[in-house]
Formats: structure tokens, C-alpha cells, sequence
């Protein structure tokens, strides 16, 4: 697999962990999205830097995103297998902003929780 596809199945399996919550009606990866159905978790990518790996000939990319609006269930979806199915070495939560958005008569409680995974390549 190579160097995309291997960042890429980050992302993926952070949005299959993310769609087991049924309190989270959909998942957005990269695409554009209208309001549709709430609540709904968006998916981005942030800057992830590469370098050598402590061991081996394998580089190490702290891949780096940010999930905006949902509730803490974002949080439990990466903590209940903090490897990603395998994908990963690890995948924890690095941040919780919580907030609230109003939005048609109802208030959504959310905010943005950052995530950094550690993928080794090579």
C-alpha cells in the first residue's frame, strides 16, 4: 500500500469507528455536505508531520485531525480500539472544545475534538 492510501485508511477508519454512534446520524469525510440530517460529525485533516521512526527503516507521520460539531461519543469512538482496527500504532484524542450550536429551534451540544494517530510507514 502506499504512502496515500496508508494516510488515507487513517481517515477511513476514523469515520467507521464514528459511525457505529447512533447518537451520530452523519459522517462527512472530505466532501461537501449539505445541513441534512443532525447531528452530524465532519471530518478534517490538519497539518501532520512525517519524520524517522525511533526503530527501523520506517518513517512516522502523526497524523493530525479535528471532528467538528458531534458530542463526546466522537471521543469513545476512537477510545474503544485505540488502534484503529490495526491501522494504526495508536490513535488518541488530543483536544475538547465543547460548545453549543442553535439551529432550526433546536440547540445541538458539540464543539471540535482534535485527534492524533501515529502511523509508521516504510
Amino acid at each position: 500500500m502506499g504512502y496515500y492510501a496508508s494516510y488515507k485508511a487513517v481517515f477511513d477508519a476514523i469515520k467507521a469507528a464514528i459511525e457505529t454512534k447512533e447518537s451520530i446520524k452523519t459522517v462527512i469525510l472530505g466532501e461537501r455536505f449539505t445541513v441534512g440530517a443532525l447531528p452530524k460529525a465532519i471530518i478534517n485533516a490538519e497539518p501532520s508531520p512525517i519524520g524517522q521512526a525511533a526503530m527501523g527503516e520506517f518513517t512516522e507521520t502523526r497524523v493530525r485531525g479535528s471532528i467538528v460539531l458531534v458530542m463526546g461519543d466522537c471521543v469513545d469512538a476512537i477510545l474503544e480500539d485505540r488502534s484503529l482496527g490495526g491501522v494504526v500504532f495508536d490513535c488518541i484524542p488530543t483536544g475538547f472544545a465543547p460548545g453549543e450550536i442553535r439551529f432550526k429551534e433546536k440547540t445541538f451540544y458539540g464543539g471540535v475534538v482534535r485527534w492524533e494517530a501515529i502511523l509508521h510507514y516504510g
